[in-house]
């Protein structure tokens, strides 16, 4: 009778709940890159919740969060509508093992969003499309310690994007499988192998299918205790089935069309701490993948970044890129930005940004992906924009993690 009175710590379970509220506001001179600036003023209103429960091997939250966003100005009537809501949840378990490296977890998560609001925020592509875009997400993964220089994870996401009404755009399914080796050759360096394969489904005339097969090889290095690097290159092998073509003889009538492409693709990171308060990094990138609405994009870019913590409440960062996206069409684009951080008070903290982007002429004349109907680039003649970004964030804790 003692030992069943006695509690179980593995039972012991540790709650915690934290709330933030953040207010966005954006003033541009032409905040969609239309080929005619014209000024336009955005509210951003996002509100988001965390619920945490733990104990001593496993752990469960609960995440949720809302956006409401207005704009107002000359700039958005080419928009189909001037304001959207976008919320979503995400539930996510995980037991953990015999090390910190050790674990196991599940996850489920769903968004609904405006379509249009959808391409603007993920392409920068203003439509007149109307309806809502929903996202069902279920992933699961495990990662472990084959032994005290090897470790190995492997994931299993998939995705099913609707529309509301229906004929809002291409239903599709992205189903992704995903493996990474992990081999420390020293406690400074470790090698890495990188394998994935992912699957489209679309719901069109000719059921669209397109399978993306991406096998990298990198390294992480601690070259100095200033000095780090993480790089990874390989290929990527695209087979289209079914796709969507066009007849011979001039008729113009969608056929379908199957076939096969290879590119490389890769990334890097170079970061340096050139003083105890200033931070450098360095990125290059290559990736082949979908788009929200399932469009195959191709994106280069190359970026450099700095950061500097003026104190314990502010800090500095200046920013500057220049990239390529391809799809039916090419886009160059070039981006400088600065930032300045400041926390007034212990939950509540403020953020001042100047950005300006520019986009060079489009080469290429199709701007419609054929497969999933929506356009692919926001338009073909050289533009640019100035945007000053304010932003204030409250953070709350409503319940803390016990000690």
């Amino acid at each position: 009778m003692c030992l069943s009175m006695t509690p179980s710590a593995a039972f012991a379970v540790d709650w915690s709940i934290n709330a933030t509220q953040t207010e966005t506001v954006e003033a541009s001179s032409n905040l969609f890159l239309a080929p005619t600036p014209a000024g336009t003023l955005a509210s951003i209103t996002r509100l988001s919740a965390e619920f945490e429960a733990r104990t001593p091997d496993s752990k469960f939250d609960f995440d949720g969060d809302g956006n409401y966003t207005k704009y107002w100005g000359p700039g958005a009537e080419t928009l189909s509508q001037t304001e959207s809501t976008n919320w979503g949840f995400k539930a996510h378990y995980e037991t953990s093992g015999k090390n910190n490296f050790d674990r196991e977890f599940v996850e489920v998560g769903w968004r609904e969003q405006s379509t249009a609001f959808a391409l603007l925020n993920e392409l920068g592509i203003a439509t007149r499309v109307a309806g809502a875009l929903d996202r069902l997400t279920a992933t699961g993964g495990i990662d472990r310690s084959l032994s005290a220089l090897d470790s190995l994870s492997l994931l299993a996401t998939s995705t099913f994007t609707s529309y509301d009404p229906s004929a809002g755009g291409t239903s599709l399914t992205d189903t992704l499988a995903h493996a990474i080796w992990r081999h420390n050759l020293s406690s400074v360096t470790a090698l890495t192998a990188t394998s994935e394969v992912e699957l489209l489904n679309f719901d069109n005339a000719f059921n669209t299918s397109i399978m993306i097969l991406r096998n990298q090889v990198g390294v992480n290095a601690t070259l100095s205790p200033l000095l780090s690097f993480r790089g990874e290159a390989g290929a990527a092998y695209i087979i289209t089935n079914d796709g969507v073509g066009t007849s011979l003889g001039g008729s113009g009538l969608p056929v379908a069309a199957s076939g096969t492409d290879l590119d490389w693709i890769g990334d890097a990171v170079l970061t340096y701490n050139m003083f105890k308060d200033t931070t450098f990094t360095f990125t290059a990138s290559q990736t082949i993948g979908p788009s929200i609405v399932g469009s195959l994009f191709k994106n280069d870019s190359i970026a450099l970044g700095l950061g500097y913590t003026i104190n314990e409440l502010s800090s500095l960062s200046f920013s500057a890129a220049i990239g390529q996206s391809t799809s039916t069409a090419t886009s160059d684009f070039a981006s400088a930005s600065a930032s300045y951080s400041y926390k007034f008070l212990r939950e509540w903290t403020a953020q001042f940004s100047y950005r300006y982007l520019h986009r060079f002429a489009t080469s290429g004349t199709v701007t419609i992906d054929p497969i999933t109907n929506t356009p692919t680039v926001s338009g073909s003649a050289p533009t640019d924009s100035h945007t000053i970004i304010v932003v204030i964030s409250h953070s709350l804790t409503v319940l803390p993690h016990s000690d």
